[in-house]
């Protein structure tokens, strides 16, 4: 999210400089206190009168930056907007155990599973949850449990369980960070 906030920045920068007439400015930005984004630009008019602007942005991970590209393996099944719909979490989310899953779901008999997946394809946790009604689209709001002991990248499935033959269907994936 911070660097979406860069890349904002350097543009209104630009913005900036182009208006600044023959000023020569200057901008720093230091880390927040987690030691996230440092930015630096500079303007400065060159012989012709055009102002350039150079800047730069570098991130200080608080720890090993986490992967979440590749974290959710194909989709079984996915699930489309008129069966299955999360609202929360949101990918990329941090979360701790306890967190909440909300959305609307189509369910047989309004019963539906929630398991996460670690990014070896490992069950952290599965767990059965409930819609408000079945046979509709009907809201849910279900909060889960875990145990990691450290920062980790996981994909959140929340979907129905084939009642042909037990397989996941409607499948909607999110990717997760889960912490300790």
């Amino acid at each position: 999210m911070k660097r979406f906030h860069i890349l904002l920045t350097i543009p209104a920068l630009l913005l900036v400089a182009a208006c600044g007439g023959d000023h020569e400015a200057s901008t720093t930005a230091s880390p927040s206190p987690s030691g996230v984004t440092s930015l630096t630009a500079t303007a400065s008019p060159s012989p012709s009168g055009v102002t350039s602007l150079t800047a730069t942005a570098s991130a200080q991970p608080s720890g090993t930056p986490i992967d979440l590209g590749s974290v959710c393996t194909d989709n079984p099944d996915p699930a489309t907007d008129d069966v299955n719909q999360v609202d929360i979490p949101n990918a990329g989310d941090e979360v701790a155990s306890g967190f909440v899953v909300q959305g609307r779901i189509l369910a047989f008999e309004s019963t539906f599973r929630i398991t996460i997946f670690d990014a070896a394809s490992n069950v952290v946790v599965d767990e059965t949850a409930m819609s408000s009604e079945g046979q509709t689209l009907a809201p849910f709001k279900k909060a889960v449990e875990f145990a990691v002991t450290q920062e980790m990248p996981a994909c959140l499935w929340v979907y129905e369980s084939s009642a042909r033959d037990g397989n996941p269907i409607h499948v909607r994936q999110i990717p997760l960070v889960l912490l300790p």
